[in-house]
């Protein structure tokens, strides 16, 4: 080794993304370039000098490609401590010079396993070994090799050169920062797929190596004085996050952390409902939602529940939206509308309101099919399955003297589907397919059911009640009965469900019990 050798630029790429440009850059910069199987083609065939690996390390390229780049005389260049005489010293005695800068990008497997096509054999192929052995050495190694794993950063670099002489110290700290994230998204995202081939039945595992990718900058969190964004869990579908990650934003101000809570509330709630329905949403909670075979019916019927509450909530429509619809949207000051799709004198109508965010999800009216759902707690993580399963109402038990009515059954179905949604304690009051009163995040059952009958007025009569969990005492049932509700579903399961289902039966109205409870803290 020399002091005065050329700089060694060590090249193995999987995406020849802006490759030759960076080779003859380096080139005309005077670095020796070191390559491998189709990298080292690509910069031949770009009329550029270039060194095949095996040049380097004596050794054929072995197994199909898999042994390339693992050996001493590589990785001794990439690894050497060039501040410590000794390592100096011990290049010298085995002939091999260090590496300055190394270009890696590893095989394609996020790509390979989201095609869902194949084999398990053939997916082990697409896993890189050399790559994340090369990136790992040089970024421990940063203090003498810059590690380069991102296209977007080949014209930094050369800059980086032309400025400094070489890369600079910060520089290559921050590229050695990105590099062992990258190691870790790419470790991350074999683990998700394995474990969904080979453990489906097993959602918390020992450990889970999660990684996550900035999907969306936020313009600020919960609050204007709280930065935010938005990420996707590296590995998995993208069918199974936020309904966000694949709804096309149309127009409006970007997103922010609240708007995104609250079109993920608005949409998971619009899953949950039956043909076409609107809901709408403030802080995490329906203010209203119906149900109608017309949208703009559902949209009047929705807003007619809380007025007040809907003014600067956000609204999920299950369908498509309309001109008519479009109109009375414009009406009412709204942060956010998701909906299936716009039509264009739609788009037309609500390009008048540039600052309503508008968000198009194919799949608002398909079933949730999140499998996770986690939560920062305690300095920790929660994880749980998620409470997306829709429950049967044919399996629900009539507790009382009488049966629910046909049009009963129908709002109870929905009061409930609403209900899982609620912040606990919930209480939702339906009529007609509408919600008409909604008690949320109360600390007790009682207080919550006293909002949703002031809420509901008049319209509690004949109303339907859901609560998302058991009533412990006839208090809050009560409370909705004296409103003229004429119908209770909740999952009971209490020591006082003798007395509250007395309660019901002695006020002629009818309860059912679901099995099935529905916190939502």
């Amino acid at each position: 080794m020399s002091d005065t050798a050329r700089p060694r630029a060590l090249l193995s790429v999987s995406d020849k993304t802006g490759l030759t440009d960076l080779a003859r850059g380096l080139a005309n910069r005077g670095f020796e370039l070191v390559s491998t199987g189709g990298t080292a083609r690509a910069i031949r065939e770009a009329g550029l000098p270039v060194t095949d690996v095996a040049q380097v390390t004596g050794a054929p390229e072995m197994l199909d490609g898999r042994v390339k780049t693992l050996h001493p005389r590589v990785h001794g260049g990439v690894l050497a401590n060039l501040h410590d005489p000794s390592h100096r010293a011990q290049l010298a005695e085995q002939g091999i010079e260090p590496f300055s800068v190394v270009v890696v990008n590893l095989y394609r497997f996020e790509q390979a396993a989201a095609a869902g096509d194949l084999s398990d054999d053939r997916l082990i192929e697409e896993i890189d070994i050399g790559g994340p052995a090369l990136v790992r050495a040089s970024a421990k190694n940063h203090a003498n090799v810059a590690i380069v794993t991102d296209p977007a950063d080949y014209e930094a670099v050369l800059a980086a050169i032309d400025e400094h002489g070489q890369v600079p110290l910060p520089t290559r700290r921050q590229l050695a920062l990105k590099a062992y994230r990258r190691t870790a998204a790419y470790d991350a995202a074999i683990v998700a797929e394995l474990a969904s081939r080979w453990t489906p039945d097993d959602p918390t595992p020992e450990v889970v190596p999660l990684a996550l990718r900035r999907s969306l900058e936020l313009r600020y969190g919960e609050n204007p004085h709280q930065r935010a964004a938005l990420y996707s869990v590296v590995g998995a579908d993208p069918s199974l996050g936020p309904f966000v990650l694949g709804a096309a934003p149309l127009q409006g101000k970007p997103l922010s952390y609240n708007n995104l809570l609250d079109a993920s509330a608005a949409a998971a709630m619009a899953r949950d409902l039956v043909g076409r329905a609107v809901v709408i949403v403030k802080h995490g909670n329906p203010c209203g939602a119906a149900e109608a075979d017309d949208l703009v019916a559902a949209w009047e019927r929705a807003l007619e529940a809380d007025r007040v509450s809907a003014f600067g909530g956000v609204v999920a429509v299950r369908g498509v939206v309309g001109e008519d619809l479009a109109e009375r949207l414009a009406n009412l000051f709204l942060e956010v509308v998701v909906a299936e799709r716009f039509e264009a004198p739609a788009r037309a109508v609500l390009a008048a309101k540039p600052d309503l965010r508008l968000l198009e999800d194919r799949t608002i009216t398909q079933p949730t099919t999140v499998a996770l759902e986690a939560r920062a707690a305690g300095g920790g993580v929660l994880l749980m399955t998620s409470d997306a399963e829709p429950d049967d109402p044919a399996s629900w038990r009539t507790v009382t003297k009488r049966e629910p009515t046909g049009s009963e059954a129908a709002d109870l179905a929905f009061a409930w589907r609403i209900a899982r949604h609620v912040k606990s304690n919930a209480i939702v009051l339906a009529r007609d397919g509408a919600i008409v009163g909604v008690g949320a995040g109360q600390m007790n059952r009682v207080q919550s059911a006293r909002l949703a009958v002031e809420q509901a007025g008049e319209r509690a009569r004949g109303a339907s009640c859901a609560s998302d969990a058991f009533f412990p005492f006839p208090d809050a049932v009560e409370t909705c009965l004296g409103a003229g509700v004429t119908a209770v579903v909740e999952p009971g399961g209490s020591r006082k469900d003798d007395d509250v289902i007395a309660a019901v039966d002695a006020a002629g109205a009818t309860m059912v019990f679901t099995g099935r409870r529905h916190f939502r803290h």
